[in-house]
């Protein structure tokens, strides 16, 4: 057996052997490996001359393109509701009624007055008729006892009772003239406030101006309603319009009745500018529109985008949009010299079809990295690969 000295002595060699083996393990290589650079093969484009055409795409919500939010024209009481939300009504149809008793016997009223006025003006023409005729016989009696007392055959008295009751007829038929002078203003008087008790009647009832859409009911039967309660909204779905407000450059480019197409959740409609507003908003300074589809295949409430036509921009420079590289609000681009990546800032314009306008900085014919920038460096070696010439 190993004495205990021993044994101290083996553990000892052990332990530094353990310790060699793993200074030799943990220990650095003598000399670096170096990777090769990569050096990144990069698309390029031309710098080229294009005939371009803008758009600009507003959106908005499709609304009917006939509405309206209907009110009684005087206060009453609601007695029938014949219609419902979503209900589809003719022209004509009747929305609400209101209780028409009292306007029922306002007309008849109305009537009655105009009926016997007609009656006092026939009977003044023919009293008129009768005291003419009174008139004239009396003259006669008068001119006759006239001649008669010239010769002293009929008495004073006689005379002056003739003549009293000539000037009563005189003053009958003055009066009876000046009635049936005024009898048609008092008959058209009549006849309005008949007129406007039967409107007063029709209007009891709320009718549909035009076929469409119930949208909404906003009384119930027992209501009572003045003429500034908005009772029924009434729409016409059949065509559906969008509005827009766009900026002035836009707004010159467009013309009234100019096609316009729309593209609803994907689809395409054809529409047709219908209204456009040439003097801006003071607030906004942006001009109004408003552009019309069939809406048989969308529905209010549905967005919708449209696509305007701008003004055709010719021969200007540009290059693909996903050559661009921003950076703290500057917009750069990266040349080719060679192999090597010049970095050039750019000034540029709208955005069209995938082209970006560049207004300074680019000459035709320049060699533009046309994508994946974003890794790139100013200076940096790379593999070009053949031009992008679309």
């Amino acid at each position: 057996m190993l004495s205990i000295k021993s044994r101290r002595q083996i553990g000892i060699i052990a332990a530094l052997v353990g310790l060699v083996i793993l200074l030799v393990l943990t220990a650095p290589d003598s000399e670096p490996v170096l990777e090769e650079s990569v050096v990144p093969a990069v698309q390029v484009a031309l710098v080229g001359l294009h005939d371009l055409l803008p758009t600009e795409t507003v959106s908005g919500r499709l609304e009917p393109a006939r509405k309206a939010a209907l009110h009684f024209e005087l206060a009453g009481q609601v007695s029938e509701r014949p219609v419902e939300p979503g209900q589809a009504v003719a022209q004509g149809d009747p929305l609400l009624q209101l209780a028409s008793g009292d306007y029922e016997d306002a007309l008849a009223e109305a009537e009655a007055m105009l009926a016997q006025e007609k009656r006092n003006v026939q009977r003044d023409r023919e009293l008129l008729a009768l005291s003419r005729n009174n008139y004239t016989l009396q003259k006669n009696d008068l001119d006759r006892l006239l001649k008669l007392g010239e010769d002293s055959l009929v008495s004073k008295s006689r005379l002056d009772e003739t003549r009293i009751k000539l000037i009563q007829l005189e003053s009958e038929v003055a009066r009876l003239k000046s009635s049936v002078a005024t009898a048609e203003s008092r008959i058209a008087l009549k006849q309005a406030a008949r007129n406007r008790a039967a409107r007063n009647l029709e209007r009891t009832q709320l009718p549909a101006p035009f076929a469409g859409t119930v949208n909404a009911v906003n009384a119930q039967i027992g209501d009572y309603v003045t003429p500034s309660q908005v009772m029924v909204d009434l729409i016409d779905a059949a065509a559906l319009d969008l509005y827009a407000e766009v900026r002035g450059s836009v707004a010159q480019s467009l013309n009234q009745g100019q096609a316009i197409t729309v593209e609803v959740d994907g689809t395409e409609f054809p529409g047709t500018l219908i209204a456009l507003q040439m003097d801006p908003s003071p607030d906004t300074f942006t001009h109004a529109l408003r552009v019309r589809i069939d809406g048989q295949r969308a529905r209010p409430g549905q967005v919708a985008q449209v696509r305007l036509p701008l003004q055709q921009r010719r021969r200007v420079t540009a290059v693909p949009s996903t050559a661009i590289l921003f950076d703290e609000g500057q917009a750069f681009v990266f040349r080719l010299d060679e192999d090597l990546l010049e970095q050039v800032p750019v000034t540029t314009g709208e955005r069209v079809d995938g082209l970006q306008v560049v207004l300074q900085g680019l000459d035709e014919r320049d060699r533009v990295v046309s994508r994946d920038v974003s890794a790139l460096s100013h200076g940096q070696r790379v593999q070009v690969l053949e031009p992008d010439t679309d």
